[in-house]
């Protein structure tokens, strides 16, 4: 009974992936655990804009926000950068788990993405991927977005989420977008979880033999 008690524990433990999302609520009332990428310098005046708003988060207090006006086509994004660097490996049974919520509105060819991407430690990404393979379908309403995302190739320098609010060269091209409640996690697949499960439990018992 010990030595399946501690099978179960071990598997339970590989199952029960953390959040690795950095202020993904955005509860410090800013962009901490966050990089950010501003567009160009619009006319007049900056042409985007990050900030975290207490008006209708989806959640808590605040919801971070990416305002995008540059009519010459732009794409500030904020990103979570290298997460699970060291830990993430490619063709063992892993993969990403994402999702969010998010709002928003655009205008004349403005749109938002998300995106993936598996990092080489150095610098270099091994591969991108627009998730969903298509902008977001964002309204001003909350809704919520998830994706699965494989692990096929290095990552070594981990891997990052990226959201952009872009606009096209066209006069009155806009993009906002609300965003909340950012989760990652690197877990298992559910046959990996089984097969080191049992690695466990053989190995507990060649230890007590």
């Amino acid at each position: 009974m010990k030595i399946c008690a501690l099978a179960v524990a071990s598997v339970a433990g590989l199952a029960s992936a953390q959040n690795l999302a950095v202020n993904g609520d955005f509860e410090t009332g800013d962009f901490t655990g966050w990089q950010t990428f501003p567009s160009g310098q619009g006319t007049p005046g900056p042409s985007s804009d990050f900030s975290v708003t207490n008006v209708n988060p989806f959640a808590g207090d605040f919801a971070g926000v990416i305002t995008n006006n540059d009519e010459n086509g732009g794409n500030p994004l904020i990103k979570q950068a290298n997460l699970a660097e060291g830990t993430a490996q490619a063709g063992v049974g892993q993969f990403v788990e994402i999702s969010f919520w998010a709002r928003g509105s655009t205008a004349n060819g403005g749109v938002v993405f998300a995106e993936f991407f598996e990092e080489i430690s150095g610098g270099g990404v091994a591969r991108s991927e627009i998730l969903g393979g298509s902008p977001l379908a964002i309204t001003d309403q909350w809704q919520q977005f998830t994706f699965t995302a494989d692990l096929l190739n290095d990552v070594s320098g981990g891997f990052t989420l990226q959201i952009a609010a872009i606009t096209g060269a066209v006069p009155g091209s806009s993009s906002e977008v609300f965003i909340d409640n950012v989760d990652i996690r690197l877990v298992p697949t559910p046959g990996a979880v089984g097969a080191m499960g049992l690695a466990g439990l053989v190995a507990t018992r060649r230890r007590r033999g």
